[in-house]
Parts: C-alpha cells; structure tokens; sequence
C-alpha cells in the first residue's frame, strides 16, 4: 500500500472538479460542490498522508470480494395483462391501458 500513485491521480482529478465549480451558475449550488468538493481534497491529502506515514500497516480503502453483494435475477420479467376493472379505492371504471385510476391517482 506504500504506493500512493493512484490516489495522487484521484487528488488531482478532484482539483480539476474544484476547477470546474466555477462554471456552476447557480451561486448556492456552486459553493454546496465547491465545500463538497475541497472536503473530499482534504481527505484524499490526509489519506495520503497516512500510507506515506505508516505505510502497509494502513487498511487498503478497497477490497475485493469474491461474490457479489446482491445476486442478479435470471427470472424473465414481463408484463401482465390487466383486465379491465374498478378502483379498489374509489370504485371508478378503470381500463387496462394505464397502471393507475384516472380518478384518484391509486395504482
């Protein structure tokens, strides 16, 4: 972990986002990223810091993991015909073409 080249790499990019905070028209908008921005400089400099300090005795920030974290479904999804029907919360006539009532909004 005594290498800090990609996190040199990552600093940099952040000063070039910290750059482009001045293209943000938006006076509240551009200051939110601009202290968004500057927070994660300060970090990644004292993160730095520490593996130039300490070396391999700091935690890797990344770590891989051998499965995935959710399982992706191989279930086809399609879609199910609806009937044409009532509201079951206002009673209104409801007709297959569109997921909700046109009377009171319920799906």
């Amino acid at each position: 972990m005594s290498n800090t080249t990609d996190i040199r790499r990552f600093q940099r990019w952040l000063q070039a986002e910290l750059a482009e905070t001045t293209n943000i028209e938006d006076s509240r908008e551009r200051e939110r990223r601009r202290l968004q921005v500057e927070i994660a400089i300060a970090e990644a400099i004292r993160f730095r810091e520490l593996i130039e300090r300490f070396g391999d005795s700091v935690a890797a920030p990344f770590v891989d993991i051998e499965s995935p974290t959710r399982v992706a479904s191989q279930n086809e999804v399609t879609a199910s015909p609806k009937e044409c029907g009532e509201c079951p919360s206002c009673g209104a006539a409801m007709s297959q073409d569109i997921d909700f009532c046109p009377v009171c909004g319920e799906f």
